[in-house]
């Protein structure tokens, strides 16, 4: 395997890292997911996508979301929501798999606002964003209390 060597301050010609890069313009490959404050019964929650260098999207794309159980984001919920999860001002959503599996599209800034419902006493939920590279991001914790 190939090491490449430059800095960014030497540039890079076709066929090197910048041909490369081009192949992920628009896409994400990054997330700041914000949870929102513990609550009893509602919590939004807001995801921002990024492209490879790190800055907000300028244009709209797709993620998958999934709730799990654990702060890894390795066990996909059982318990589902009891409020399924809509779109706040931000983004849409298609829903996969009834309270707990998502498509999400982000406005043309990358934001995307969800709100989520659970109110049958205190349950801890973690969102997950899988990225078009398979990268997961995982939330701080979505705390309902009873």
């Amino acid at each position: 395997m190939a090491t490449i060597t430059k800095q960014w301050g030497e540039g890079f010609a076709s066929g090197e890292l910048y041909t490369i890069l081009n192949n992920f313009n628009g896409m994400a490959c990054d997330a700041t997911v914000t949870a929102g404050a513990t609550h009893t019964d509602t919590i939004a929650t807001t995801i921002q996508l990024k492209d490879w260098n790190g800055d907000d999207l300028t244009e709209p794309a797709c993620v998958w979301a999934y709730l799990a159980s654990d702060a890894d984001g390795l066990n996909m919920n059982a318990t589902a929501l009891t409020t399924e999860m809509s779109i706040g001002n931000d983004g849409s959503i298609a829903v996969i798999l009834a309270n707990v599996a998502y498509l999400l599209v982000s406005e043309a800034d990358g934001d995307i606002d969800v709100t989520m419902g659970y109110t049958t006493g205190a349950k801890n939920f973690y969102l997950v964003v899988v990225l078009p590279t398979g990268k997961r991001v995982v939330s701080d914790v979505l705390a309902f209390t009873a």
